[in-house]
């Protein structure tokens, strides 16, 4: 049987490809906000920024970080399984015919 809308595959693998890198990022930019972030605190007084807030400022900082990059990965892995969802169903509907 032929294979349609291979665009919307693809669309899919590219959307759960950028799902997990932003999955990786938002690790690593968790662990760097919270080690910059406390390390930052103890020059708050002075520089201003990350270290104006203090080590909790910090830490606060560095799970708003986690908790956005959770919502973007799991909102564009469901945007993917969405995708190839709608193509079995349009796929068993085809077959039904």
């Amino acid at each position: 049987m032929e294979v349609k809308f291979k665009t919307l595959r693809t669309v899919s693998v590219i959307l759960k490809i950028i799902a997990w890198v932003i999955a990786a990022l938002t690790i690593i930019g968790f662990i760097a906000v919270l080690v910059g972030g406390a390390a930052l605190a103890q020059f708050g007084g002075r520089y201003g920024g990350v270290g104006a807030l203090g080590p909790f400022g910090a830490v606060g900082i560095a799970f708003y970080v986690l908790i956005i990059g959770a919502i973007w990965f799991i909102s564009l892995l469901a945007g993917a399984d969405l995708i190839l969802v709608i193509l079995a169903i349009e796929e068993n509907t085809r077959a039904v015919k």
